[in-house]
């Protein structure tokens, strides 16, 4: 899908340029990075996912391949504003880094890549997923990821059109158009269709764990489908005793006798408090046996031998 160094002419590459700075313009203004804050750890993510997503070619009939683009992904992720920079950066980086299309025609690939999903395939994507939502009658995670699927598919086949309309007007040198097309649509046509698979896989897995991760996520689909998170228990922290004279006073509970009375000892069972005896059954004292007195008779006198 990009283009290569040395196929266009000087004018060509000119007009890509402009076209592509005023683009990332109004995105840069309209992105407001303050406000979307929270969204550029995630676009740094995305950025670095579509950059590795995007380097495998895929082989299509002889001497023809292609590769993913992933601008519908970034958009419904990071919204048309924040997903069209985060394309043209791993555009920038494909052209730099991994040789995949011409520095001077480095606009031109960045109105293919990043600026068509922005300013087409955004207006798509909501289209076909009110469509989706009207038919349905509430929006669900199937018809969200469905929505993608359909705005991805249009995204690579009007980005294949466009590289074929730009290299038809710019073109260095007498070339037939008609390969050029036949190779490049009929790739990308086919391409589409992963790419849509893709893209409707990634969101609805998105959904079923990190709803809040897609933008085009209407705000009930992100309740009922956000998990309640488990909340930890606090440290402990040291123990502080309280001061002295604030020590909490116990109250009476139920069951306690009244003041100035003492518990009655009852019988104890096992596993339970002890009972009170019936009334009437209190152990009586056993009798103690009084000692015996034996009479004593008194010894008489003795005589005096004397």
């Amino acid at each position: 899908m990009h283009i290569p160094e040395g196929f266009l002419t000087g004018p060509a590459t000119a007009v890509g340029a402009v076209v592509a700075g005023a683009g990332l313009a109004v995105a840069i203004r309209k992105a407001d990075m303050h406000a979307d804050n929270g969204k550029l750890p995630l676009a740094g993510l995305a950025g670095a996912f579509f950059l590795v997503g995007d380097t495998p070619f895929i082989p299509v009939g002889i001497g023809t391949q292609g590769h993913l683009l992933g601008g519908t992904l970034a958009i419904a992720l990071l919204g048309p504003w924040l997903g069209m920079i985060t394309i043209a950066v791993v555009t920038v980086v494909q052209a730099l880094v991994q040789g995949d299309g011409g520095i001077t025609v480095l606009g031109l690939n960045i109105v293919n890549a990043a600026l068509v999903p922005a300013f087409i395939g955004w207006p798509v994507l909501r289209g076909v997923q009110a469509v989706i939502r009207r038919w349905q009658g509430r929006s669900t995670a199937g018809g969200l990821a469905l929505a993608c699927a359909v705005a991805a598919y249009v995204n690579v086949l009007l980005a294949a059109v466009l590289f074929v309309v730009e290299f038809h007007l710019g073109h260095k040198g007498s070339v037939r158009i008609e390969p050029v097309i036949g190779g490049t649509v009929g790739t990308y046509a086919l391409i589409g269709i992963l790419e849509a698979l893709v893209t409707a896989g990634i969101v609805k897995a998105l959904l079923a764990r990190r709803p809040d991760l897609v933008l085009i996520a209407p705000p009930e689909l992100q309740r009922s489908l956000r998990r309640p998170a488990r909340r930890r228990p606090a440290p402990a922290g040291p123990y502080v005793p309280p001061p002295a004279g604030t020590e909490p006073q116990r109250g009476p509970t139920v069951g306690d006798p009244p003041a100035g009375t003492e518990p009655r000892r009852g019988i104890e069972r096992a596993g339970g408090p002890a009972a009170p005896p019936p009334p009437g059954t209190e152990p009586q004292p056993r009798p103690t046996a009084e000692p015996s007195h034996t009479p004593t008779v008194p010894r008489p006198p003795e005589e005096d031998p004397a």
